[in-house]
């Protein structure tokens, strides 16, 4: 049986305590499609995150290579990284039998898959969190083992798949404009004159990963083309946009949408040689050319950096 390793404080309840093995970890969270958020490493709160937890850092990668006849070795054609798998052992407990229940059964339905995707969060000593969608897959299933349960606790080994092998950092939120205001970037040199916006900045992605964004254009504008200058990749709008409109492009990877007034598809709108780029990792110098605007014009930027850890 392992050895019962308790962190300070008391037990609640003293019956039957649970084969405990905390493990010295920042905040880790779960919270599902509805919003119902579960601290896992909250001791005070009858929840322990123990030892074995596995997925938090780098995901696998699918490697493609070719051989050649007569030449030694292989040449790489191509890689790309793979969804990962989150391991979570966890212990919850409560003072009484009917306590204990009660929690385990509502945690237990925040795992429902047919909810939709939920999200684990890593939450840092300063503050600082990342994020990654999850999807509950196993471990719940109700092992009533000596070493495994007792009136009122359990563990549990849960699995949880991850679509994407990125976790994601905290939101950024940029605009730019004549009339901008909150987190306007300042080395932008956005000016309005002669009905056009014309402006240049450089964007520092922090992430390991390329990060799609959502980009919001309010009106008036006839034109819009918005440039990455250092990958060379750019998308256009040519229809106009009035006073009123309000344009929502969304170029995160399996969703890219282009949007008017939150009702209006608008991605015939935009040019057929458009490419709904990312932002690399690094230095990104981005171009804006808005024609047919005025004082009211503004574009907004929304994106979370892309991580190979939590």
């Amino acid at each position: 049986m392992p050895i019962f390793v308790r962190p300070s404080g008391a037990f609640p309840g003293v019956i039957n305590p649970p084969p405990l093995d905390p493990l010295e970890v920042p905040s880790l969270s779960w919270t599902d499609a509805q919003g119902r958020m579960t601290l896992l490493s909250d001791w005070a709160s009858g929840w322990v995150l123990q030892s074995g937890v596995r997925g938090l850092d780098m995901p696998g990668y699918d490697f493609y290579t070719d051989a050649s006849p007569r030449i030694d070795g292989t040449a790489l054609r191509g890689l790309r990284a793979q969804a990962r798998e989150v391991f979570l052992p966890i212990a919850l407990f409560d003072e009484d039998r009917a306590a204990f229940l009660a929690r385990k059964r509502s945690f237990y339905r925040t795992l429902n898959p047919y909810l939709g995707f939920g999200t684990l969060t890593l939450t840092e000593v300063d503050g600082s969190f990342r994020t990654i969608e999850a999807y509950y897959v196993s471990g719940a299933e109700g092992d009533f083992g000596q070493d495994s349960s007792g009136l009122h606790w359990q563990t549990l080994g849960l699995t949880f798949s991850c679509p994407s092998p990125y976790w994601l950092g905290e939101p950024v939120h940029l605009e730019y404009g004549s009339g901008a205001t909150g987190s306007f970037f300042p080395l932008l040199p956005v000016v309005v004159r002669d009905s056009q916006v014309l402006g240049a900045t450089v964007i520092d992605n922090p992430g390991d990963a390329s990060a799609f964004s959502v980009w919001t254009i309010h009106g008036p504008a006839t034109s819009v083309v918005i440039s990455n200058d250092t990958t060379g990749l750019r998308f256009s709008v040519t229809a106009p946009l009035s006073a009123s409109d309000t344009l929502v492009v969304d170029t995160r990877e399996r969703v890219q949408t282009a949007v008017l007034n939150g009702t209006t598809n608008w991605w015939p709108n935009l040019a057929s040689d458009s490419d709904l780029w990312g932002l690399r990792p690094g230095l990104n110098n981005v171009s804006l050319t808005l024609v047919g605007t005025n004082s009211n014009t503004q574009v907004q930027l929304d994106y979370q950096p892309c991580f190979l850890t939590a």
